[in-house]
């Protein structure tokens, strides 16, 4: 018997290793390897899965938008967060 959830093609966008080695751009948060203050730091950022990043400078500190403020975030820190790039509709929305 066919399923249809199980047959349908999963898209998914390609995963940049960290935020750390991204290039200027848009990205989704999809993770946070982070423990204990690292966490709740970048929780306080609003550094969270499934929130929209955009890297505006990827020096160190890198400066990210999310959330419609700019915060400095270390290299360091910036190594637990992975991203992958938007969906071709929200980078639109994004635009």
């Amino acid at each position: 018997m066919d399923h249809p959830l199980l047959d349908s093609p999963v898209q998914t966008a390609p995963v940049v290793d960290r935020l750390s080695t991204a290039q200027v751009g848009n990205f989704v948060c999809v993770g946070v390897d982070a423990d204990g203050q690292s966490q709740t730091r970048m929780k306080s950022l609003g550094i969270c899965e499934g929130r929209t990043l955009e890297l505006i400078s990827a020096g160190d500190p890198m400066i990210v938008r999310v959330s419609g403020s700019r915060v400095g975030l270390s290299r360091a820190l910036a190594s637990y967060v992975s991203v992958s790039h938007p969906s071709p509709q929200l980078a639109r929305k994004a635009k």
